[in-house]
Parts: C-alpha cells; sequence; structure tokens
C-alpha cells in the first residue's frame, strides 16, 4: 500500500461564532466557517472542488454550502455521523485528491447543538432499534443516553484499574484550565475547583455536568489539498503524517465485551503509518465527550500503562507544560463542541505555532496527536507535523 506520509496536508481552519442560541440557520454557521478557512488559507471558494460533512440530520448539505459558496462543486458527500468522522473524512478527502478527483476539499460540522436538535434527542418512538443497533440490549434496562452507554464502560473500566472520581475531575480541571486562555472558549471565564467539581451532582454515574461536552450552536471548517497544492496557500502547512481512519470493536453491540474499545485497535496501525511512537507526540487533541473517554484512549494510545493512568492525569500531564499538553483550547468539555472538529482545528493551530509569544502556545512542539471517537465500537485518528 503506497504511504501517504507528509503527502497530503490540512491548509485552512475556521470557526463560526459559538453560543447556546445562534439566532440562524446552520447554514449561515457553516458559511461563517468556510469563509474562516478559506481566508485562512489564503483561497478562493472557486479553488475548492470538493465539499464533505458529517451531521446527525441537523445541518445543510454540501451542496447547498458550495452554492452559497458561488462554487460548482465536483463532489459532495453527506454522511451521517458523529464522533471520529472528521478524521474519516480528512481520509476520504486524501483517498480522493490521491485517485485524482479532486485537488482540494473543505470538511465542516455545523449545527445548533444547543437551540435546534440536541444529543440524544429526536430517537425513533421505539426507543429500542431506533435509538442504537442492539438498542433492546440496553435501553429497557435504563441505559437509553450516551451518559448511561459510556457510564456503563466507565464503571467497569474504573473498578479495574483504580481510576476515580478525583482523576476525573483532573481531566476536566486540565481543559477548564485551558479554556481560561482562549478567549473563544465557551466556558471562558469560568474557571473549575476540585472542591467545586466533586460538589457538582452527578447526572448519571460516573459524570457530572463537568464530565460532559458541551452542547452549543457552532460551525467548524477544515480544507485538505496535496502537499504540492499547499505551497500556494498563504498559510503554514500542517502535514498529515499517519492516518487510522476507521476501526471498530470486534462486535456490533460493543456492549457484548466492555473490557475493550475501538481505540485499542487504531494505535498500532497509526503509529506505524507515521513511523513514529508515542513518546515522539508533543500535543494532543484527544476525543472528550466524556472526561473518561480522554483517560481510556490515553491508555488505548500507549501515553499511560493500565492502572496508571489516573495517576497520570493527577500529575497534571495533561496541561500546557506537562508531559502531554491535551485539548489546549479547551477541548468539547469547555471550548465548544462539533464532535471533535474543534479539537483537530485546535491542533493545526498549534502546530503552526499560531499562539508563539502567548502563555496558550506548546512550546517547540512539532508533532501531534488528534482522535476521534464515535463510541466504544468506533474510532480513528491521525498524527500531524509541522
Amino acid at each position: 500500500m503506497r504511504t501517504i506520509k507528509d503527502r497530503y496536508a490540512i491548509v485552512g481552519v475556521g470557526e463560526s461564532e459559538r453560543s447556546r442560541k445562534s439566532g440562524t440557520t446552520p447554514l449561515h454557521l457553516a458559511l461563517d466557517a468556510a469563509n474562516a478557512a478559506i481566508k485562512d488559507a489564503g483561497l478562493k471558494a472557486t479553488d475548492i472542488d470538493g465539499f464533505m460533512n458529517y451531521n446527525e440530520g441537523d445541518s445543510c448539505t454540501s451542496h447547498q454550502l458550495a452554492t452559497y459558496l458561488g462554487v460548482r462543486p465536483k463532489y459532495v458527500k453527506d454522511i451521517q455521523g458523529g464522533g471520529a468522522s472528521t478524521e474519516m473524512l480528512i481520509a476520504d478527502a486524501v483517498a480522493l485528491i490521491e485517485a485524482g478527483q479532486l485537488n482540494t476539499v473543505l470538511i465542516y460540522r455545523s449545527m445548533n447543538g444547543s437551540s435546534g436538535t440536541r444529543v440524544g434527542r429526536g430517537y425513533d418512538p421505539d426507543m429500542l432499534q431506533g435509538a442504537l443497533a442492539g438498542g433492546s440490549f440496553v435501553i429497557p434496562y435504563g441505559s437509553a443516553s450516551p451518559s448511561q452507554w459510556f457510564g456503563m464502560y466507565a464503571t467497569r473500566h474504573m473498578h479495574e484499574t483504580g481510576i476515580t472520581k478525583e482523576h476525573l475531575g483532573h481531566v476536566c480541571l486540565s481543559f477548564y484550565e485551558h479554556a481560561q486562555r482562549n478567549p473563544k472558549a465557551f466556558l471562558h471565564g469560568k474557571p473549575l475547583t476540585m472542591e467545586n467539581y466533586l460538589a457538582t451532582p452527578d447526572i448519571s454515574s460516573p459524570f457530572n455536568i463537568h464530565d460532559s461536552c458541551l452542547e452549543l450552536d457552532e460551525g467548524n471548517a477544515i480544507i485538505v489539498t496535496s502537499a504540492e497544492k499547499a505551497e500556494d496557500c498563504t498559510s503554514k502547512p500542517v502535514y498529515i503524517m499517519g492516518m487510522a481512519a476507521r476501526q471498530c470493536h470486534p462486535h456490533a453491540h460493543y456492549w457484548n465485551d466492555i473490557d475493550h474499545v475501538a481505540s485499542d485497535y487504531v494505535a498500532k496501525e497509526l503509529y506505524e503509518n507515521a513511523g513514529v511512537t508515542p513518546d515522539d507526540i508533543d500535543v494532543a487533541s484527544i476525543y472528550d465527550c466524556f472526561s473518561w473517554v480522554v483517560m481510556r484512549q490515553l491508555e488505548a494510545y500507549g501515553f499511560a500503562k493500565r492502572g496508571e493512568v489516573g495517576e497520570f492525569v493527577a500529575e497534571g500531564n495533561l496541561k500546557i507544560g506537562g508531559k502531554l499538553p491535551t485539548n489546549t483550547a479547551g477541548g468539547m468539555l469547555s471550548e465548544g463542541y462539533t464532535h471533535g472538529m474543534n479539537n483537530a482545528i485546535e491542533i493545526v493551530r498549534q502546530l503552526r505555532h499560531d499562539y508563539d509569544g502567548t502563555a496558550r502556545q506548546v512550546e517547540d512542539c512539532k508533532i501531534g496527536i488528534c482522535t476521534g471517537w464515535a463510541g466504544p465500537d468506533i474510532a480513528g485518528a491521525m498524527i500531524l507535523r509541522n
């Protein structure tokens, strides 16, 4: 198989304003994000010939976005999906450029995730197979939302490895601290202490509101092209060293085996493709729909051994200045939530050193990892460099 290492790059990133109530449409948010990414790359809208998005029935189509940008696209793709879809669509864009079908692709996620369709709402009335595949195995027993599904995994993992509620709190405190350095983070100006964290009642054990991702109205966009085309952009390209776009749990009904998650199967291929090891990673964007999801991925991607993840985060290693600065804009727990694309945007900016001279920049970072998590059943990741 031909390697893609360093032959493709992310050349533009952008986002709309984020809020609880945008007062506008997902199309408008997508236009704001797309125009910001196009400006960031130093391109014209007509330089883009492919448009892709992922959604949960809550967004505009790629064709609509292209039309309102004044582009007749050669290729459009709209998929149903959430977490890990950023990495998958970047891989799809690379494949289409490699095949000679496209030159430059804009990928976006736009949603009124607070004022419009919210996560966990709008399922089919039967609430069994309609909510998720195999839902009849868990929903009748009271597990009917993402916090409950993932909480089941978290409780088991915490029991086996010694992770405590305080350890979950250290993940939250690290990301909230990063949000205080990011004026665009939704929870900027709202720091969190361990005392306040522990005093907050659970929504669904072991998660309270701080352990859970924000639900907001916002749009994000990323532009991908070849290394050759990247030379024509005004931005500093961030090169794709390697990817593992979409790995799966061995069983579609993944609660059949809650000791394993799809991320466990991603790492080996990812590091081999990129030609690096966990020790080479300077900065990370780790999918954080819930705090425990970060901890389970730290284990899966080899940053801490099983049974040692709790101490790893308690020592402050996720903070800027730690061993693995992670989700440096605040992540989905405290910056915003577009099923992971905002985390991908942040790692691009870190690797470009957009924040040089400020307390927000990870010093001397050259290589970063960005992970996606659709659930315990599906995951993907990519490794990038400057």
